[in-house]
């Protein structure tokens, strides 16, 4: 049991740091132009389509960075970005045609898995 909660232990911490460390030297303005391009490039966004999505991934950025230099709890702020991606969803059903919504949710899965896949390079 000692050994489990050891081995909790280490893979939060190296999940808090790995966290942490991705977002390390990236301005909101760089994270909100990198998840765009992402998304811009796997779900080959029209110009409508990415103009309408711009201002979401935005407020989805700012939101997450401010509740990180307030120092939010994880727990309150893993489910203050649940609640904030599932109105993003929401949102991006109404833009998105059923083909890109499902290529977002298995975007979104590699990004929970861990598998970003290769980022956009500046």
């Amino acid at each position: 049991m000692k050994t489990l909660k050891k081995t909790f232990y280490v893979l939060a911490t190296l999940l808090a740091v790995n966290f942490a460390s991705n977002a390390q030297g990236f301005s909101p303005e760089q994270m909100v132009q990198q998840r765009m391009a992402r998304m811009e490039s796997e779900l080959k966004l029209s110009k409508e389509q990415s103009n309408k999505i711009f201002p979401l991934v935005e407020a989805s950025v700012t939101k997450m960075m401010e509740m990180r230099e307030n120092g939010m709890d994880m727990e309150k702020m893993r489910e203050a970005m649940k609640s904030s991606n599932q109105a993003m969803m929401d949102s991006l059903k109404t833009i998105l045609t059923e083909e890109q919504m499902k290529k977002y949710q298995e975007m979104q899965e590699r990004m929970r898995q861990g598998g970003f896949g290769q980022r956009p390079q500046n």
